[in-house]
């Protein structure tokens, strides 16, 4: 019996030896997380902003609320443990132009830093319970570890971009996360340089600021400046820095006073790079007759009528890369108003697009009445494309005269396709290629062309399937040499103009080529 007893507890004993050493084994070998060789830079927000309350996120028109930008406190974000300020800015669900020019405008949060390495971020929405939640763009494949109870999640990114966090599949109260890369030192403008402009961490009132030719502007992280920026007529200018530009001070134009955030016009070689841009009454940045503007990691969010993101008119040489654009028109667009347009490029930009269209050419191609009007050699780059609610999210509109020619779409990813809703029935199409002439954009009498137009790796992922369009103006004015290559919509791949329930204007259109 004791030698049972004995037996029995030696094989006790090896038992628990036996799970103390599995136990050991794997703790030793389970993998954390380690940021040490993370480089993280987090900005405070401006002390005097107040905190946004309930009153403040009712979405209605800007008269009767606050609309200026304020601190978030329903919205909590920490990266690598370390918090981080949230703004609550204003945005726009509504689908339909109003024509009082004050449509109902609700609240989002966006907050930003920047890093080297691999952060973790964690979002916290205590008052906010939620079933499933969604990390934009899908291309990075993130699934977010998720606690219902407490209302949080995590995430990690190793890759400096736009992050856009989505709850239950509604655009309501999305937070918007703008990752940084690093501020390289050698990049930096020297601040004792008298040709700089420095404005530091805090809240500015400051009148519009007008750039002369040699300065550099620098926004620093921290900074909310209620201003708008021009650099006209000028050459060598820089907006550099990771402060917002906000406009939320100013009445919306309703078609009358403009204050555009950034205003290049008549600029030569000049450079916007790193900044944020809330609240424009306007469009948000504008690049007219100028020459040479390179435009990187601007991040920009409007929610006002004629709110275009980057709007590029009658340029040369110019080359937009690395940004955000959430827009309540026009995110991407490129007209003719004064001379012509040639050599524009877009590459790797997220868009989402709450009204009107993501990536358009046009209508306005020849305002200036000029000539041989021509737009040429504009590119269109792996884009992403968050959601398009509204209208056409490839378009080429020709409205007036002009000759449109090589226009390129290429690897453009559609997350979430809701084209035709609001008032965007009107033109509930994916690819829109259109002469036409039109009382509201059309200044010459005669019809234009469009021709050579490529549109190369679209890839719809979400959304409603939705039809095209092909359509010249008559059979002399028409559209040629449209070349469509692995279009593939909700899963389908599109090899005909039946397939793609294509709208044409027989005798209008020739050489469209499907592979």
């Amino acid at each position: 019996m004791k030698n049972m007893i004995l037996n029995i507890l030696i094989s006790v004993a090896s038992c628990i030896v036996i799970l103390f050493g599995v136990l050991t084994y794997m703790k030793l070998n389970v993998k954390t997380a380690d940021y040490s060789n993370t480089k993280l830079v987090i900005y405070e927000g401006p002390k005097s902003l107040r905190d946004a309350t309930e009153e403040d996120l009712k979405a209605t028109n800007e008269t009767q609320r606050d609309f200026s930008m304020l601190h978030c406190v329903d919205t909590l974000v920490s990266v690598n443990g370390k918090d981080l300020y949230v703004y609550d800015t204003n945005v726009n669900h509504s689908r339909t132009w109003n024509n009082s020019y004050l449509p109902s405008i609700s609240r989002t949060p966006i907050t930003y830093f920047d890093f080297e390495g691999k952060a973790e971020i964690t979002v916290t929405v205590p008052e906010r319970g939620f079933e499933t939640v969604k990390v934009s763009p899908l291309s990075y494949g993130i699934e977010p570890k998720v606690n219902k109870e407490n209302n949080t999640l995590s995430f990690v990114i190793d890759t400096p971009d736009a992050y856009t966090v989505t709850f239950d599949d509604s655009p309501s109260r999305a937070l918007h996360i703008f990752a940084n890369p690093l501020e390289k030192e050698e990049e930096l403008p020297d601040f004792n340089d008298e040709s700089v402009i420095y404005v530091g961490p805090g809240e500015w009132n400051i009148d519009s600021i007008s750039l002369e030719s040699g300065q550099t502007l620098y926004i620093a992280g921290g900074a909310l400046v209620h201003s708008d920026i021009s650099a006209n007529f000028v050459k060598n200018v820089k907006v550099l820095g990771r402060g917002i530009i906000d406009g939320s001070q100013y009445q919306g134009w309703h078609g009358t006073a403009a204050h555009i955030p950034l205003k290049f016009d008549y600029a030569d070689n000049s450079v916007i790079d790193g900044v944020i841009v809330t609240n424009p009454n306007a469009w948000c940045l504008q690049g007219y007759s100028t020459k040479n503007l390179t435009v990187n990691n601007v991040k920009i969010i409007s929610c006002r009528p004629n709110g275009d993101g980057i709007t590029i008119q009658s340029c040369e040489d110019v080359n937009v890369s690395n940004c955000f654009v959430r827009s309540w028109d026009d995110s991407l667009v490129v007209k003719n108003y004064a001379d012509n347009t040639e050599n524009v490029n877009f590459k790797n930009i997220q868009i989402w697009t709450d009204l009107a269209q993501s990536m358009e050419i046009g209508y306005e191609t020849n305002k200036g009445n000029r000539e041989n009007s021509t737009v040429s050699n504009v590119t269109f780059e792996d884009i992403t494309v968050l959601n398009n609610f509204h209208k056409p999210v490839i378009s080429v509109h020709n409205a007036d005269n002009a000759v449109v020619s090589d226009i390129t779409f290429k690897n453009i990813t559609v997350e979430n396709c809701r084209v035709g809703s609001g008032d965007g029935s009107e033109l509930p199409y994916l690819i829109d290629i259109a002469i036409v002439q039109n009382t509201n954009w059309s200044t010459t009498k005669d019809r234009g062309y469009i021709k050579d137009i490529t549109i190369e790796n679209v890839n719809v992922l979400g959304g409603e399937f939705v039809g095209s369009r092909i359509q010249g103006f008559d059979e002399e004015h028409t559209v040629t040499g449209v070349k469509i290559k692995n279009l593939n919509v909700l899963g389908k791949k599109i090899t005909s103009l039946e397939d793609g329930e294509f709208k044409v204007k027989e005798g209008t259109y020739s050489d469209v080529t499907f592979e």
